[in-house]
């Protein structure tokens, strides 16, 4: 299991992200080093979708609201969205930290049960703040 990620569709709108039972923050952060430069050289906004429904418990092996400090820290510009979907409590806890520590994480930041409300809530912030240019879901950017 671990770590892994993959677009959503063709349109690169979304990117899904699965952290999956056993898995480490060293997997974690290799993982999104690689991930930031692919979505930072995207010519159009687009979003994240973290799938923690299978995580377990969190690793020992790093701090949690450091490494989450760091994620928003090399977050591209032009990412609008990231949702966490099957958030567990402690998941919350520390997500509501880093949003009180950093304003843009509380504008990115979305919660949802499955990955088909996750994608929705994507759909809809796109069309809420790209109007001019909001297409319909499948043909999206």
């Amino acid at each position: 299991m671990g770590v892994r990620y993959e677009w959503a569709d063709d349109t690169k709108l979304i990117m899904n992200l699965y952290l999956e039972q056993p898995w480490t923050w060293k997997e974690y952060n290799a993982m999104t080093d690689e991930v930031m430069p692919v979505l930072r050289e995207l010519n159009h906004p687009c979003a994240t979708v973290v799938d923690v429904r299978r995580m377990g418990a969190l690793p020992r092996d790093g701090n949690v609201l450091q490494i989450l400090l760091g994620v928003e820290r090399t977050m591209p510009e032009n990412i609008f969205a990231s949702v966490i979907v099957g958030a567990p409590y402690i998941i919350t806890v520390f997500m509501n930290m880093l949003m009180k520590l950093r304003p843009r994480a509380s504008r990115l930041a979305l919660f949802a049960n499955t990955m088909e409300e996750a994608h929705a809530r994507i759909h809809e912030r796109y069309r809420q703040m790209f109007t001019e240019t909001a297409k319909e879901p499948e043909a999206l950017p």
